[in-house]
């Protein structure tokens, strides 16, 4: 063979590698699925849970830090990649949104993950570089309850409408809109009490994270109940989806972060922001130490009922993923679902020892 017919050869190969290269890319980004966004929906509450511990340690904030950063960027790499899927495979996205409730569902995780980002810049931001960082957390976290009105509204009448589960096959990743609506609920009450924001600015988020909160916990109750059908009817979830299970541990840890982190930024001893505003009946000092109490009381009631989950996911993991018949020998993405939950309870917990 001459040299000149190697080279075309060569040149022949490297193209096809290229081409299988290039396919073998296209064929992952469109296979890529929304239940990536559950990792940085739990690093970034790993992050916000590090950073307001009451027992510190030295390094904790650094560290906290850290992951916060790690979650944007992670966060950042993974929107950019399901809009470009969007963008170059508009149909199979119609088609995975409309048959798979768990593709759809676990949009809600997008939304989870900003609301946690957002946690973050009003912690350390607006701690570190003053008030003016608390108003671009409060401007954020206002397209954030947008979102999450979307979320816990439209997404529960999509799965109803095109790809409705039965109660024998509801996944406990329906509860995923509720945790959109409780997550920025309680990011209201952290970007008020830590903004340092007006009185007159913060009543308004303060009233609106009353409304989610309302919203999601109502959300949650329901899709739990039908989950806990589901176990009554014997339709324990596929070891591959096991992990999930601790997905109701979420809602509930997150209404009782939520309920306490608005008593205490309608009461903050240092912004006093009831008390500062009083107006009407019900924006008042008193009415602010009221739902302070109230927040303490109603969410450790909440995360009873969370512990209890918890405990229950535990046995259950215990049980199908180790003993039954083999256990769980391959990883899925789904362990992520594990984080977050986790990390809500572990988070009231933290801060009611205080109290």
């Amino acid at each position: 063979m001459s040299s000149e017919a190697k080279m075309e050869d060569a040149n022949g190969h490297g193209e096809h590698g290229k081409q299988k290269q290039q396919s073998f890319l296209m064929k992952s980004l469109e296979e890529w699925t929304t239940m990536t966004f559950l990792i940085p929906q739990g690093t970034g509450m790993l992050a916000t849970c590090l950073f307001q511990l009451d027992w510190q340690f030295r390094g904790s904030e650094i560290i906290a830090t850290i992951v916060w950063v790690f979650t944007i960027l992670v966060f950042a790499i993974l929107c950019l990649a399901y809009l470009a899927k969007v963008i170059l495979f508009p149909k199979s996205v119609r088609q995975q949104l409309s048959s798979n409730i768990m593709e759809l569902c676990c949009l809600s995780s997008a939304v989870i993950t900003y609301g946690v980002i957002i946690n973050m810049v009003a912690l350390v931001c607006a701690k570190a570089w003053g008030p003016s960082w608390g108003m671009v957390a409060y401007v954020l976290n206002w397209i954030n309850v947008f979102l999450s009105f979307i979320m816990v509204v439209g997404i529960p009448y999509a799965y109803l409408r095109c790809c409705p589960p039965g109660v024998d096959s509801t996944p406990p990743s329906v509860l995923l809109p509720a945790i959109a609506a409780l997550t920025a609920s309680a990011t209201c009450g952290i970007v008020c009490f830590n903004g340092k924001l007006q009185a007159r600015t913060q009543v308004p988020m303060i009233i609106t994270g009353y409304v989610l909160l309302g919203l999601g916990l109502t959300d949650a109750v329901a899709m739990i109940f039908i989950y806990v059908s589901r176990l009554q009817n014997g339709g324990f979830p596929d070891k591959s989806q096991l992990w999930m299970n601790y997905i109701p541990v979420g809602p509930l840890g997150q209404a009782s972060v939520a309920i306490q982190n608005l008593g205490l930024a309608a009461a903050a001893p240092g912004n006093r922001t009831f008390a500062s505003y009083n107006r009407g009946t019900f924006i008042t000092a008193n009415a602010g130490q009221v739902l302070n109490t109230i927040g303490t009381l109603s969410g450790l009631i909440i995360w009873s009922y969370g512990a209890w989950w918890l405990l229950f996911s535990i046995v259950m993991t215990i049980h199908l993923g180790i003993f039954a018949d083999g256990g769980v020998r391959q990883y899925s993405l789904s362990a992520w679902s594990t984080v977050f939950p986790w990390v809500s309870v572990s988070q009231f917990t933290s801060s009611t020892s205080t109290h």
